[in-house]
């Protein structure tokens, strides 16, 4: 089951894309390869456009009752994660795929 908030869904529809264009098109002895910069490149999705997506939007309210003011902030995540994070997890797992290929 996976559980996401806002458009924190796309993190693993951006890796399942890349992962499957670059299986299909590089040979089948660079598989870990294709994992890596699938990681990579999904990282940098994820970091950059969680970090526009959450911090942005802002709203302000108030509070008829009590005249007290909150900021609404949205939440773009995936299991329960924020989907910049996704980005420095996708990031160190790529770095593991790199070492397992070059040793």
């Amino acid at each position: 089951m996976i559980v996401w908030s806002g458009r924190g869904y796309l993190t693993v529809v951006v890796l399942a894309v890349i992962l499957f264009g670059l299986t299909s098109v590089l040979p089948k002895e660079q598989t870990n390869l294709s994992y890596a910069i699938s990681l990579f490149a999904s990282a940098i999705f994820s970091w950059f456009m969680g970090k526009k997506w959450n911090e942005s939007n802002l709203k302000t309210m108030v509070d008829k009752n009590t005249g007290e003011e909150f900021i609404l902030k949205p939440n773009h995540s995936l299991f329960w994660i924020k989907m910049q994070y996704w980005g420095i997890i996708f990031g160190i797992l790529g770095i593991v795929m790199l070492v397992k290929q070059f040793s």
